[in-house]
């Protein structure tokens, strides 16, 4: 290890009104490294990268030194000035501009008091081979692109302004596997070339394999920095949590065995094709697939979200068509992929967000007006149950860290009192410590008789909750497997159609 620190904090605090985010954090970053900083929502971690970034300035008496000199960006714009650049979870691109606009806004070379789109192109041009992205054309408009390939367009900015110090906030999070594959080995060939990056992400099997050291930071506090190979995934996630964590996925019950849905020849649009399967009362059914297959569309499909072309869905025997006012009057809730995008209103607080799936059966007076005191009564049930944390039911949910997001949305879905759950990637973007709380959930919904349509990119997590895991591809249902007789590898080769006859 390079003894000379590129990067020092130093005693950084960081205090908004009732909330101490950060408390006298201090840890080096060597240079050319990839530096994870992990810890749960709410750990301080987009505080301290805001810091750096020129987002927010930290509090009276800290520091922060880069190559032996004091840092202390103004802006954001300050921050790219000195090097350093930041690529959030939400990507900052044009969308109706071209690749090289965007590479180079604000940066445009000029001639004669005109854009030098030549130049602009061939600028371009040369930092996209560095990421070896020949498939990119300068003059393709970013709102055609993919993620991934938006991701790409975000790097090459950084690298466009020579940046030395790259920051990536939860990078993969919409990301399938192959787009996560190419980008790391850009922030591979990134630190050969000497770039130092911190690398935030709650994928543990990511920080694994990518970063040289970690530090994590446990309610505003740094709880630790050490050489990557110095930690165990074990040891990672009790530094985290601040407890240990027996068995990361709770002990399946039987299920109760009688079929509470079944699905016949469900067709929709050029996506789902002929789909057939049941779900048991208490059952934990698993749909497993890769980005495009069709397994989020199921999930639409059957909420009501989508229209169905061909096929019935049957509950418990009789005839049933999906809507979503249908789907909650009869309860079979669902959890949106995307909290912030679909199952949140930011600007309304926990309170209205978690009663307005039942805001008519459950918080109304028999004259419909709305009655605030059951309203209350509804919100109070879900926040205990689910130990959300804020200090009122009037809080925002804009202000909550993404694991309390999820719970008021999870705490919507409870409050229809389910019989059949559709879960949407219930753990994506959310820390270790909630996702152990909503494994739990699910678990304890099974026993309880109700039935979990549990639709999930971890295989991690289909293997340790699911009773069954159904795989898709190309649209359609490729194998039905049974839990214990099974593994990650035979459920990658149906996802991927090597396995099919």
């Amino acid at each position: 290890m390079n003894e000379t620190p590129f990067l020092e904090i130093q005693e950084t605090s960081k205090t908004y009104p009732g909330v101490e985010a950060l408390r006298e954090v201090s840890f080096e970053i060597f240079p050319g490294h990839v530096h994870a900083l992990v810890g749960e929502n709410g750990a301080g971690k987009s505080t301290l990268i805001k810091i750096i970034a020129g987002a927010e300035q930290p509090d009276p008496g800290g520091a922060v030194r880069m190559n032996g000199l004091p840092y202390a960006p103004q802006n954001p714009r300050d921050a790219l000035d000195k090097n350093v650049a930041t690529i959030y979870q939400i990507m900052n691109l044009l969308p109706d501009r071209t690749i090289m606009y965007n590479v180079l806004l604000g940066n445009e070379p000029a001639r004669g008091g005109l854009i030098d789109k030549q130049t602009l192109r061939q600028r371009t041009e040369t930092v996209l081979a560095t990421l070896n992205a020949h498939h990119l054309s300068p003059q393709m408009l970013v709102g055609e692109l993919k993620v991934g390939e938006k991701q790409v367009v975000e790097i090459a900015k950084a690298l466009v302004n020579q940046s030395k110090l790259l920051i990536m906030d939860e990078p993969t999070a919409a990301l399938n596997q192959a787009e996560a594959q190419a980008l790391f080995e850009n922030i591979r060939k990134l630190r050969a070339d000497g770039v130092t990056i911190i690398y935030v992400s709650h994928r543990l099997d990511e920080i694994f394999d990518l970063a040289d050291s970690v530090t994590v930071l446990r309610d505003g506090e740094h709880i630790l920095t050490r050489p990557i190979d110095e930690v165990s995934r074990d040891s990672l996630i009790e530094a985290m949590i601040g407890r240990k964590l027996e068995n990361v996925f709770p002990e399946r019950a039987s299920t109760k065995g009688g079929e509470v849905l079944r699905v016949e020849n469900l067709s929709s649009g050029k996506i789902l094709k002929e789909i057939d399967f049941s779900l048991a009362q208490g059952e934990v059914l698993a749909i497993a697939g890769l980005s495009g297959s069709g397994k989020a569309d199921l999930g639409k499909a059957l909420f009501g979200a989508i229209p169905i072309d061909n096929g019935q869905l049957f509950i418990h025997g009789k005839p049933y068509k999906p809507s979503p006012k249908r789907a909650i009057k009869r309860g079979i809730p669902y959890l949106p992929e995307d909290r912030k995008a679909d199952g949140l209103l930011q600007e309304l607080n926990i309170r209205r967000n978690i009663s307005l799936s039942v805001l008519e059966s459950r918080a109304s007076s028999r004259m419909g007006v709305i009655s605030r005191q059951r309203e209350q009564e509804v919100a109070r049930e879900q926040i205990s149950a689910l130990d959300i944390k804020t200090p009122t039911m009037e809080q925002y949910v804009y202000n909550l860290s993404g694991g309390n997001q999820q719970k008021v949305v999870l705490g919507r879905c409870l409050a229809v009192d389910p019989e059949i759950f559709i879960l949407m990637e219930p753990t994506q973007g959310i820390d270790v410590g909630v996702k152990f709380e909503i494994y739990q959930l699910i678990i304890e919904q099974a026993a309880a008789g109700k039935s979990i349509l549990l639709i999930s990119s971890e295989l991690a997590e289909v293997l340790g909750l699911a009773h069954r895991i159904l795989v898709m591809h190309d649209g359609r249902i490729v194998a039905n497997l049974i839990t214990e007789d099974t593994n990650q590898e035979e459920i990658l080769r149906f996802a991927l159609g090597e396995a099919i006859a």
